[in-house]
């Protein structure tokens, strides 16, 4: 009697494979060959794998092929006479290396290289050599990649993190440990609060005080480091409003830059801890201009360099030394003015150096490393037109009573705007305060409210929460004196600023 596969074949003799299924093959046993499937795999029920071709590697053993030899692992490792020392780093490892328990394994070869070449230990951490820093890495990776950032525009030539981090960390003076402690009071304000920061300012003022006492022959990297100190111990005062210092810490700085400058000859070059200094001193004589036109001699006038490109905007100011050089003339004609009429040639030279001054990101002869990314550009660009456009608000509020600027005024009023409404966050307390005080309508003034919540949010420092009050009270007076009669060009509000700073309070300058 025949089979069903026997009819099957019979009456399709060419529908059968050439040789046994994959499944049979496995099995070890014999195959009908049956197209699609063998009948074998059919009755006892197993998945059969079919007749089509399939890759075999020759390192998973099927028990049909006689296995490789491979060479044995030894002709991997070399004699030690032979190996070169690459210290305790790897090169590269296979998964042999940890998966072969017959031949020498990785931690025999290991005991051999190293019997050989004995492993140098890694370079410990660049902070362990400091003891004083120890737990405080935190707050100065902080510092580094965060308060950094914010109180500079340009983030690729960081004086902040560049020249301040190497001068702290530099020796075991006291002039760098009171820097260090500055910057850890700085950031430690910012991230845990004013509980955190005290123990740190308060060990920067003793050692600053120690360096100033102990240290006078130190020469000029000594008092570079001092000046240092006491300039970010100014950023201290801005950061915390309830300080109270900022004046005092200055004039400490400009004492410090004033014998520099005598030991030079009576003038020093640009660099970043000069230019830090007079954005302080001038936007300080923007709130007090009285104050700081006694001295005779400002510090921006100490400052000489001839191949210094003074249209370059420089990140620790937001705009350029030609914008900062033209507030402080500003600021002294503000004050000028109180004894009698300006010079209207001298306002109207001005006025021009600032229509037609153009600020450029990178310096001429700058090096490529040096040059500002292009994500950053625009926002560079934009903050120090900001700053230029205020600086000529600026000039027209002060010479009001003598040039008819209206409509300059409302033209660079509106391009502003503009610009605050580009920027992502402003980050310049000076140019949203002129520009504030300008604003009369309601949709101008809740742009200005917009701006300050954006910043006390992303910033969090204490000059801005103060800003907010000056802003606002000085929109008081303007609305108070709204039916007061003009005289001229100038409104009838336009001695606010004056009135506002002669309370305490407000005269301290928030706008750094």
């Amino acid at each position: 009697m025949k089979t069903a596969a026997k009819r099957r074949a019979e009456a399709n003799p060419a529908e059968k494979g050439k040789q046994g299924c994959w499944t049979c093959k496995r099995r070890k046993i014999g195959c009908d060959k049956g197209v699609p499937s063998c009948d074998n795999c059919r009755r006892t029920g197993r998945d059969c794998l079919g007749y089509s071709v399939r890759l075999v590697w020759p390192d998973q053993p099927d028990g049909r092929r006689r296995r490789l030899l491979f060479p044995p692992y030894d002709w991997y490792y070399c004699p030690p006479s032979l190996i070169v020392s690459y210290g305790s780093q790897f090169l590269n490892t296979t998964f042999d290396d940890l998966r072969q328990p017959s031949w020498p394994s990785i931690n025999d070869i290991i005991n051999r290289v190293i019997g050989a070449h004995p492993l140098s230990l890694r370079p410990s951490a660049c902070l362990s050599s400091y003891p004083h820093l120890l737990g405080s890495e935190p707050s100065i990776l902080q510092y580094c990649d965060r308060i950094s950032r914010m109180i500079s525009t340009i983030d690729t030539t960081n004086g902040f993190r560049s020249e301040l981090i190497p001068m702290a960390l530099a020796s075991s003076s006291a002039a760098s440990l009171a820097l260090c402690n500055a910057i850890l009071a700085v950031s430690a304000f910012h991230k845990c609060g004013v509980t955190a920061a005290l123990p740190f300012k308060a060990k920067a003022v003793r050692c600053l005080s120690s360096s100033l006492s102990s240290e006078t022959c130190g020469g000029a990297a000594i008092m570079n480091t001092q000046l240092a100190t006491s300039m970010m111990l100014c950023v201290y005062s801005v950061f915390d409003e309830t300080d109270g210092n900022w004046y005092s810490h200055l004039d400490g700085a400009k004492a410090m830059f004033y014998h520099l400058s005598a030991m030079s000859g009576g003038k020093l070059r640009y660099q970043f801890l000069y230019t830090w200094l007079i954005y302080h001193e001038v936007l300080g004589a923007f709130s007090q201009p009285l104050q700081h036109i006694q001295h005779k001699t400002s510090s921006i006038d100490l400052l000489t360099d001839v191949n210094f490109d003074k249209t370059a905007v420089i990140g620790s100011l937001g705009c350029s030394l030609e914008v900062l050089e033209a507030i402080h003339c500003l600021n002294k004609i503000r004050c000028a003015i109180m004894a009698g009429p300006p010079e209207i040639t001298e306002a109207l030279i001005l006025e021009r150096r600032l229509v037609s001054l153009t600020q450029c990101v990178d310096p001429i002869d700058s090096p490529p490393s040096q040059n500002v990314g292009a994500e950053e550009r625009p926002k560079v660009l934009l903050t120090a037109e900001l700053y230029r456009i205020a600086a000529l608000l600026y000039h027209h509020r002060v010479h009001a009573y003598y040039l008819d600027r209206c409509k300059e005024r409302n033209f660079y009023l509106k391009q502003a705007f503009q610009i605050l409404c580009q920027l992502p966050i402003c980050t310049s307390p000076w140019p949203l305060f002129v520009i504030a005080s300008e604003a009369e309508s309601d949709d101008q003034r809740l742009v200005i409210l917009r701006i300050l919540d954006r910043m006390d949010e992303a910033r969090k420092i204490g000059n801005i929460f103060v800003l907010r009050d000056i802003i606002q009270s000085l929109w008081k007076q303007q609305d108070l004196a709204a039916d007061c009669k003009t005289s001229g060009n100038q409104p009838g509000w336009s001695n606010s600023w004056d009135l506002l700073f002669l309370d305490s309070k407000m005269a301290v300058p928030w706008f750094i």
